[in-house]
């Protein structure tokens, strides 16, 4: 990847190795296939780039990312990486607000959430317990719950 922090050259191994040193089986790996802050030097579709991942890297999960923190992942991206990766979890990795954690569930198997729960939405301010609790009703209503 390159990135205003350089290049990104990720490592599966190394993580995988990392966790059986920790003797932790049970840390998920998730995998990162639109990084945000970078830009893929692939030249393969996101949805190739992810299927090869899960073949060669066995994540516990995909994460799908808008360009920075913040900012939404397509919908169209999630629902093509989901598409080939039927049997692996897909999540949104950034940009899911209260208005649209619910068109996201309905692509996504889940999704990673910062920004929308901080006072006043912003990714630097503490988590509001009020608009956390507001998202978790809205995902479970997504999910029928």
């Amino acid at each position: 990847y390159a990135s205003d922090m350089g290049p990104w050259a990720p490592d599966a191994g190394r993580a995988v190795r990392y966790r059986n040193r920790l003797g932790r089986s049970d840390l998920a790996l998730l995998y990162n296939v639109s990084a945000e802050f970078a830009w893929s030097l692939d030249r393969r579709s996101l949805p190739d780039r992810a299927r090869s991942a899960v073949f060669s890297s066995i994540p516990d999960a995909v994460l799908v990312s808008g360009a920075i923190t913040g900012e939404p992942a397509e919908l169209s991206d999630l629902l093509a990486v989901k598409n080939v990766l039927p049997d692996t979890p897909v999540l949104a990795n950034t940009g899911v607000r209260h208005e649209t954690v619910g068109d996201v569930l309905h692509v996504a198997d889940g999704c990673i959430v910062g920004s929308a729960l901080k006072v006043d939405g912003h990714t630097w301010n503490p988590v509001d317990p009020a608009r956390a609790a507001e998202f978790m009703r809205l995902a479970r209503a997504a999910r029928g719950g």
